[in-house]
């Protein structure tokens, strides 16, 4: 099970999520920073003109001028978006729009925003307003201003809508993240899938590349071409064990030929004791070649071409019924558990060689009693062979399951420890598990294949 915290991709897809969500905060919080002070800055500049304005006029023509002025341009906005008040050295309130200079208020503000209630308007609500202050060389205080509810608006709906815009990008950023991540794990799923199918044997298998020429590519071309160099190394091997076996096969079989024909005229029993014996060995280093041999093409991949339907239920049957006088020779009996219906893509011969191999160790090693059995376990198909004897110990089923691996230290029973790894080479091809447990008492072999209800008929 994949652990998330951990995961590379989910790492990655998380930082272009945050990378985005940050981008779209840093580019909307510029535009408010520079919306709200280009809107302040315009607020200022009206309020800071009318005072130049009313300034000049002092300067030029004394305080009554200037009270003139604010008379003047109060009358000539009716909408009051202006507040201007002159109080002259004294404290008298010469004009404006305020009844009183307000309280907080300095005599030299460059910008202040406050809530006020012009002259004549008692019965309203304050209202917010930007103002500035100045004081003149003889005591005259002037205070103009600008009434900002409206920008102070258009600031909130500036707000709504960016606040609008991250929770949008949030759903639209998780969805690059997603897409980002599930580009990557597409592209990784083909070199996983490709190590997958060469390690099950398929040798040919090679990673698509997509040619644009990334470094997915660069990397899928090195193992492709890694591949190919393993390929033919196995190939050359494989060229050289099964040639070997084949030459060294004729002549053990010349040679059991000619030790059965010395065995059929021999009458001495020294001798025919000796040459029985003799052939004995032959068979049992002819066993071991074809164990080696198939093995082999086993880890090569090579039989799968041959998959078809097999009955595991039937097949199981049949081996009862092949190794019921052998097991009744030796007191043994063999129980079949398996329900109908459970098939398996397989090459039967391969897979009986198999299943003859784990009989074989259970009547040797085992018990009074074997037990064949088959069950569906999700998609796949459990084949258990189990018997009643000693068993293998945990720390030594490893052990078992290498090339020529003798768990009998004294070998007084003939083998050449090559079933268990054949029959985990052949679990192997078919895309499944060799697993050994404990039956309590005696060894529990279970083979996982892939159930495949689809699986075609061998022609007939």
């Amino acid at each position: 099970m994949m652990r998330w915290r951990h995961s590379v991709i989910w790492r990655f897809a998380a930082l272009v999520f945050l990378m985005q969500i940050a981008c779209v905060l840093l580019a909307l919080g510029a535009v408010h920073l520079f919306t709200s002070r280009s809107v302040d800055q315009a607020s200022r500049e009206v309020a800071v003109a009318l005072r130049d304005d009313i300034a000049a006029t002092y300067a030029a023509a004394g305080i009554e001028a200037a009270g003139a002025t604010v008379r003047t341009r109060i009358a000539a906005d009716p909408a009051g978006t202006s507040i201007m008040l002159l109080i002259g050295p004294d404290g008298r309130r010469i004009a404006g729009n305020l009844p009183v200079w307000p309280a907080g208020i300095g005599l030299t503000e460059s910008w202040r925003q406050i809530d006020l209630l012009r002259s004549g308007q008692t019965d309203r609500d304050p209202q917010t307003m930007g103002i500035v202050s100045t004081r003149f060389p003889d005591g005259t205080r002037l205070l103009t201003g600008h009434v900002v509810e409206n920008d102070l608006r258009f600031g909130g709906y500036l707000e709504a809508a960016l606040i609008g815009a991250v929770l949008l990008a949030i759903p639209l950023a998780g969805g690059a993240a997603l897409l980002s991540a599930a580009i990557i794990r597409g592209r990784l799923r083909s070199i996983i899938d490709t190590a997958g199918a060469v390690g099950t044997g398929d040798m040919q298998r090679r990673i698509l590349l997509s040619g644009s020429g990334d470094m997915f590519d660069a990397l899928g071309e090195e193992i492709n071409a890694m591949l190919d160099r393993i390929t033919a190394l196995v190939d050359e091997m494989r060229l050289v064990t099964d040639g070997l076996a084949h030459d060294l096969r004729s002549p053990l079989t010349r040679m059991r030929a000619v030790l059965d024909n010395a065995l059929r005229q021999s009458r001495d029993e020294d001798s025919i004791a000796a040459l029985e014996k003799a052939l004995d060995e032959g068979d049992t280093l002819l066993r071991m070649l074809d164990a080696a041999l198939l093995i082999s093409r086993a880890e090569a991949g090579i039989g799968r071409d041959s998959f078809f339907a097999v009955d595991v239920a039937a097949l199981l049957r049949d081996f009862q019924d092949m190794y019921g006088a052998l097991a009744e020779d030796k007191g043994v009996i063999i129980r079949v558990d398996a329900p109908d219906g459970l098939l398996i893509r397989s090459h039967r011969e391969i897979f009986g060689q198999v299943l003859s191999n784990l009989i074989d160790n259970a009547l040797k090693y085992g018990g009074d009693a074997i037990q064949l059995s088959a069950r569906r376990e999700g998609d796949a198909i459990c084949v258990t062979v189990t018997d009643n004897g000693p068993g293998i110990a945990q720390e030594r089923r490893v052990e078992a399951l290498r090339r020529f691996a003798r768990l009998d230290a004294s070998r007084h029973i003939s083998g050449a420890g090559l079933g268990l790894s054949l029959a985990a080479a052949v679990a192997h091809l078919h895309g499944g598990t060799l697993t050994l447990g404990d039956a309590a008492p005696g060894l529990r072999v279970i083979l996982t294949l892939p159930a495949d209800a689809g699986a075609t008929r061998p022609p007939t």
